[in-house]
């Protein structure tokens, strides 16, 4: 059954794109007999509609009687219709199929139109590729951002390729877009002319979006930001590990002040720090191999699950990762659990609220944006700091604690569970000035020299005095 109406349902579309075809830019000159061509066309559209609504509609059509200007009698084609508070009434059996069609399809006036294929085509997504909740709404997000109402409302068979030019151009001028912005906004456009080409639905035979983005991005807001911009400084780390100590020791009892702490240390992120349990604390190491991802159920309330496998597993469980135990963690961690214990908190999550359930990621992000930021509504001064989110504290241990301790781009990338790629693009930079860092270069070149055969010219400058063999002495014929 459902294979039969998506076949008729591709043949529709096929006959209302070339009535439409015919109606809007076929010249009446150019083709003989064009009144007789729509009249076919036309008829057949209303069969292939009435086999797909006589598939899923139970009831019979059903005609009857009824008088009209007291002395004529007119027949009228009727329904079953549960769903409406009387059973429509019309002239004629096309009608009643057209409303028919209408109900069980969507209002076939405006299925071609912008809004209507990016529905299709977002369902479609979720169908086939199981994206994740929050996925979701970000595109929907985008789309209420991006697209207006006039371009939402029209029909994708008349837009342009010049007026998609148009709108890109005005849109990134007019909302000053960023590079990153300006591709979750191309996206949208992405996604439903990919579907109306696609061999399956065939809306169109080609999509109206140009592939260079190029004049685009040169209209995007320019910002050069630097890597250590994204980091919080070291002593920025220490005003925000004084202040959270001072308001743990003036509170019975703070949970996400602990997680604070518990994060500046180890560089572990946001989703990671609800769903440690005591178990993965072992003596010498943490075992850092889940995340706490949430979603929005049907009354649009927020549900957190528990996810075993970390960000960069996407998915599949690996193991997750270890990290060491050191002198400050441990104080955390025994400061945090006899707190629980004087308490009578009695839970599995090392990260919980009183009543034993974890907190959450946007608990934990709150707090800490409240540490950074402030909080006026409550009438609270928080440090006035520039960044108030977690990866400031991931970017920070990289590149002020890792790197200067002498670990390579491998192992900073295995204590903070990503690629050695990743690493380098989004968590490294040189925290030297330029002046020590020439210096730096300046003397390892002069050891190099001095180790490898060097000598002063006097004043005037160095030779290299290289060693060189005959072909009969040299090392390799000896």
């Amino acid at each position: 059954m459902v294979s039969t109406i998506h076949t008729l349902d591709k043949e529709l579309i096929d006959i209302q794109n070339q009535l439409y075809h015919l109606s809007h830019f076929v010249n009446r000159d150019t083709i003989g007999n064009i009144d007789a061509v729509k009249e076919e066309l036309t008829k057949k559209e209303y069969e292939l509609k009435k086999k797909l609504v006589l598939d899923v509609h139970p009831y019979p059509i059903r005609t009857g009687k009824r008088k009209k200007n007291k002395d004529k009698n007119y027949v009228y084609y009727t329904t079953t219709c549960p769903w409406l508070d009387n059973d429509p009434r019309v002239h004629t059996e096309k009608s009643l199929i057209d409303k028919l069609y209408s109900y069980y399809y969507g209002d076939d006036n405006n299925s071609f139109s912008f809004k209507s294929v990016f529905d299709k085509a977002l369902d479609e997504k979720i169908r086939t590729e199981g994206i994740k909740d929050k996925t979701i709404r970000d595109i929907k997000m985008s789309y209420r951002t991006f697209i207006s109402d006039e371009l939402g409302h029209k029909d994708i068979r008349t837009i342009t390729p010049s007026e998609l030019k148009e709108y890109q151009l005005n849109l990134v001028k007019e909302k000053k877009l960023k590079k990153k912005r300006y591709y979750k906004f191309k996206g949208i456009f992405n996604l439903v002319f990919n579907y109306a080409t696609d061999p399956e639905h065939r809306i169109l035979e080609y999509s109206p979006v140009s592939s260079n983005n190029r004049p685009y991005i040169r209209q995007c807001e320019q910002t050069i930001t630097n890597p250590e911009d994204k980091a919080f400084t070291l002593d920025e780390i220490a005003m925000i590990r004084e202040y959270v100590w001072n308001r743990i020791n003036n509170s019975k009892y703070d949970v996400n002040g602990y997680a604070i702490l518990f994060s500046s240390y180890t560089g572990v992120r946001q989703g990671e720090i609800p769903s440690l349990r005591w178990e993965d604390i072992k003596d010498t190491y943490i075992h850092i191999h889940s995340q706490q991802n949430d979603f929005y159920d049907d009354n649009k309330q927020k549900v957190y699950y528990y996810n075993d496998s970390t960000k960069n597993e996407k998915g599949i469980s690996k193991g997750g990762r270890k990290f060491p135990i050191t002198r400050e963690i441990k104080h955390i961690l025994d400061e945090l659990k006899k707190k629980q214990e004087e308490l009578g908190i009695n839970s599995e999550w090392v990260f919980c609220k009183e009543n034993g359930e974890w907190t959450t990621t946007i608990a934990y992000s709150e707090a800490l944006r409240r540490v950074c930021k402030g909080d006026k509504s409550r009438g609270k001064e928080g440090l006035g700091l520039k960044l108030c989110n977690n990866h400031a504290f991931r970017i920070a241990l990289n590149s002020y604690v890792l790197i200067p301790m002498g670990y390579n781009a491998v192992e900073r990338a295995t204590l903070l569970g990503h690629t050695p790629e990743v690493n380098m693009k989004f968590y490294t930079f040189d925290k030297q000035s330029d002046d020590d860092r020439m210096m730096d270069i300046a003397n390892d070149f002069d050891d190099f020299y001095a180790e490898n055969g060097l000598k002063s010219m006097g004043t005037g400058g160095y030779m290299f005095t290289p060693y060189f063999y005959t072909k009969e002495k040299s090392p390799k014929h000896a």
